[in-house]
């Protein structure tokens, strides 16, 4: 398999770039469940999103885990991306069936949370409300008021490719260039989203180099432990809002389909655990 996530870094070293391309690995998804056509495009541009941010692992052992509560309840978002490649994206079961408009799922209410670290016991990063009029933007707006980085998020569906790219500005880098590679990617979507993937460093982003290469796994090795992991990205609050309710969490594999099923007892300990990690 082709190595469908590069890295690049612009030859002033000012700015980083990601691009990948998802079409192969969607085609092992489970798309054939979601029953409408705004399911299906979130759930593809979600996938993308997070497949530009697996560039950030750098070790095997690391890994990102991304929780999105979207304002109308029950409808759900839990990606884990591990250094290994393997990308889960797991929508809840209203939100696979949802036919409104973004603006409908965000606003008040609506969180996206992304932590950091190990399988069992990652570093909490932050948690922001969601306000942006896109899923791209939603993770612009995180890495902006969370990590006080700018990170620019593109997605593209197009003649049946699915293609993504993430620029990442460096700390000391001059807005003047910043605006160049925005401008540039923007420009050249065109052939970015439809060119041979191959070509692509060379022809559209000639003034940067490929510094990374990697590859974005089809292979499902999902377990329950993994799921678990997941579910530590949930704010404590929420999960004690469930088992209040003595509600039980159902989280569906995005690729296999295999579904994993969490009791208030089993929510008690990941609340017990966050609140050790916290110093509680």
């Amino acid at each position: 398999m082709k190595n469908n996530l590069l890295k690049l870094l612009t030859n002033n070293k000012e700015v980083r770039i990601y691009i990948t391309d998802v079409t192969d690995v969607l085609e092992h998804s489970k798309l054939k469940n979601f029953k409408t056509d705004f399911s299906k495009e979130l759930y593809i541009r979600m996938f993308t999103c997070c497949c530009l941010l697996r560039g950030f692992l750098t070790e095997k052992e690391q890994r990102l885990d991304v929780s999105i509560r979207f304002k109308k309840e029950g409808h759900s978002v839990y990606c884990n991306i591990d250094g290994d490649g393997n990308i889960h994206c797991t929508f809840s079961s209203k939100l696979r069936i949802f036919n409104g408009e973004f603006k409908d799922l965000v606003g008040k209410g609506s969180t996206l949370s992304i932590s950091r670290g190990s399988w069992m016991g990652g570093m909490f990063t932050g948690t922001i409300e969601l306000n942006a009029n896109s899923i791209e933007g939603c993770f612009l707006d995180f890495y902006s008021r969370s990590e006080q980085i700018e990170t620019i998020f593109r997605t593209w569906v197009r003649n049946g490719i699915v293609r993504g790219c993430m620029i990442q500005p460096l700390p000391f880098a001059q807005n003047d260039n910043i605006k160049y590679v925005i401008d540039s990617v923007d420009k050249n979507q065109n052939s970015i989203s439809t060119g041979e993937w191959a070509d692509l460093p060379n022809k559209v982003f000639s003034y940067a180099n490929v510094i990374e290469e990697y590859k974005i796994q089809v292979e499902c090795n999902c377990s329950r432990e993994m799921f678990f992991g997941i579910l530590m990205s949930v704010e404590k609050e929420e999960l004690k809002l469930s088992i209040q309710l003595n509600k039980t969490e159902e989280l569906e594999c995005g690729i296999c389909g295999n579904k994993y099923l969490f009791n208030t007892d089993d929510l008690k300990e990941i609340v017990k655990i966050k609140e050790a990690i916290d110093g509680e």
